[in-house]
């Protein structure tokens, strides 16, 4: 026999005995055995006289008997009002006054359904349960019933998927599916996020089961919540007065580093984000400042700052940080000054190139100023594009092989005495050998660089043919400016202060040269050729990637309520018991 069939035999039976016991009474008063029923006589619409006393006492009615309840009603009850602290008086209490009603076990429903409101709500949905097994018309609706049993059993019905409208039940299946990483629509998202007690959202989102979807409708400035939920989910969609009213300090300074800001040390003692702002703005000795204190760091970041201060001291870059183009500027401050920079990663090739050029216009200084310098600044650009020159045709290798390839020529044209014809050739050779490649896919050069070097070499040979090796090559670069630069009046004036008498020639020849070579220019006339270096001036140009590391992107904020608790869990299950409880309650008013 179903839990159904079983109620119904019930409370059938215990009618038939509530009619029987009605009859019986009846006969009784007929037979003489109770007194009858006295009706009482009152004072007529047109003011009649009032009946007549009588010597008679006036029969006593007797009082109703209690209404009788099946045993497992009793036991239920009895186990209900032990939880609640209550003695068995509360139940003949409800007895009573149930037994007062023309429906008694409908009325014993009702009292019933006012207790259940001081129990727990989904322990009072199991006595709910308990109480129509045994006969207790309470859940007489066959959906209050069968969404009970499912809270009971755990087992739960998939939610709609369109509701018509949301109610507990709905939140609740709804809330069991998110737990189970199933698939939900972006509504019931967005609704568990709203509705759910914080903590359980952010379970939800630590598990990664509720993502920045779920808050796609929210906008900042819609409460507190909202503001909370788009900084856990989707921190870049908050103004900048969100994240001041969410006193998130990290966000703050993410973002003054992403506009260019500055954030300062408190106390000359470096956070993350004070580093990160010294970092940037080319601080290398904050490095060694952190040293002690460098474990308050995220760990990234302190394994950044550790490398940073071995390459300080002398160490070498590794292939990650080599590879790493954002941190190629970095990595060049903390770089030892004087040192060879050798090694094959794009950065050893991007700053042994640079400090080339570096040392060139160390020599042209020197050829100006302190020619007694001259020599040693030479040796030290030859071992420097000695440790460039490589096989590899591309990337940041073949730009590097190629620079120090014409920078070798420049030098030895420079510097050649009379009757080296070998060394010339020699030098001719270094440019000639990457033309004769062809292009790119033979392991050659392409486009301006190829045009640059045929230009170079082209002159190359001709000064060999002239005898003339030691003629000044670019008088741009001997006046200590870079190529077709402008500024070479005002660098031709520093010079004219700082270089000895003997050196005037040298300088005033460079600036005689440039002139004419302007003239020619306005006057639309071919200009004389000028060995023009570097080759390809973008190579050595400092990487404007950002670094995630030191300009991070927008992070989401870290929880900041504690765990859930076993009560905010089962929230949603406790409201779906309320509103079964509830709807029950509402049915035995409307059917008694």
């Amino acid at each position: 026999m179903t839990t159904e069939s079983a109620a119904s035999v019930n409370i059938e039976e215990l009618r038939r005995a509530e009619l029987e016991r009605r009859e019986q009474r009846r006969q009784a008063r007929e037979s003489g055995a109770v007194a009858p029923l006295r009706a009482r006589r009152r004072v007529g619409v047109g003011g009649g006289p009032s009946p007549e006393p009588s010597d008679e006492p006036p029969a006593v009615e007797q009082a109703p008997q209690p209404v009788q309840l099946p045993p497992r009603v009793t036991h239920v009850l009895g186990r209900m009002l032990e939880e609640l602290g209550e003695d068995s008086s509360a139940l003949d209490g409800m007895r009573a006054r149930a037994s007062a009603s023309p429906d008694p076990l409908r009325a014993m429903g009702e009292e019933v359904l006012v207790l259940m409101r001081q129990v727990e709500p989904l322990a009072a949905v199991g006595h709910l349960l308990d109480l129509a097994v045994g006969g207790l018309p309470v859940l007489t609706d066959e959906e209050d019933r069968s969404r009970a049993e499912a809270l009971r059993s755990g087992r739960l019905p998939a939610p709609a998927t369109e509701p018509v409208s949301v109610n507990a039940w709905q939140l609740h299946l709804e809330a069991g599916e998110a737990h189970t990483h199933a698939v939900l629509s972006a509504a019931a998202w967005q609704r568990l996020a709203e509705r759910l007690p914080l903590p359980v959202v952010d379970d939800l989102i630590d598990r990664g089961v509720l993502r920045r979807d779920a808050v796609a409708l929210l906008r900042p400035g819609q409460g507190d919540r909202a503001g909370y939920l788009l900084a856990r989910l989707d921190p870049d969609r908050l103004e900048d007065d969100d994240v001041e009213v969410l006193e998130w300090r990290d966000e703050r300074c993410r973002r003054i580093l992403a506009t260019g800001g500055t954030v300062e040390a408190a106390d000359g003692r470096y956070d993350q984000w004070s580093l990160r702002s010294a970092l940037l703005a080319g601080e290398v000795d904050a490095v060694d400042t952190t040293a002690t204190y460098s474990d308050d760091l995220p760990p990234e970041l302190a394994e950044l700052v550790a490398s940073l201060r071995r390459v300080r001291q002398g160490g070498t870059v590794d292939g990650r940080l080599g590879r790493d183009r954002s941190l190629f500027g970095l990595l060049e401050d903390c770089f030892p000054e004087g040192r060879v920079i050798s090694g094959a990663t794009p950065f050893h090739y991007w700053a042994g190139t640079r400090r080339l050029y570096r040392l060139l216009d160390d020599l042209h200084w020197a050829m100006a100023c302190e020619p007694e310098e001259t020599e040693q600044v030479v040796r030290a650009a030859l071992k420097q594009a000695a440790v460039l020159r490589n096989p590899e045709p591309r990337g940041a290798a073949g730009n590097a092989d190629r620079e120090a390839r014409a920078v070798q020529a420049y030098l030895t044209f420079l510097f050649a005495r009379p009757g080296e014809r070998d060394r010339l050739d020699q030098a001719v050779g270094l440019l000639e050998d990457v033309l004769k490649r062809g292009g790119a896919h033979r392991g050659g050069v392409e486009g301006g660089q190829r045009h640059r070097m045929r230009r170079l070499s082209e002159l190359l040979q001709f000064l060999r043919l002239k005898s003339k090796p030691h003629e000044v090559l670019n008088p741009y670069l001997a006046l200590c400016v870079e190529h077709d630069s402008t500024e070479w009046g005002q660098g031709w004036r520093d010079l004219r202060r700082r270089v000895p008498a003997e050196q005037l020639e040298y300088i005033n020849g460079a600036k005689d040269r440039i002139r004419r070579i302007e003239t020619a220019r306005r006057l639309g006339e071919e200009a004389e050729p000028l060995y023009e270096i570097p080759l390809k001036e973008q190579f050595l140009w400092v990487p404007d990637d950002r670094s995630a590391l030191l300009q991070p992107g927008p992070q989401p904020m870290a929880r900041r309520t504690k765990p859930s608790s076993e009560q905010e869990k089962s929230w949603t299950a406790s409201e779906a018991a309320r509103e079964i409880i509830g709807r029950c309650a509402a049915r035995l008013r409307i059917e008694h």
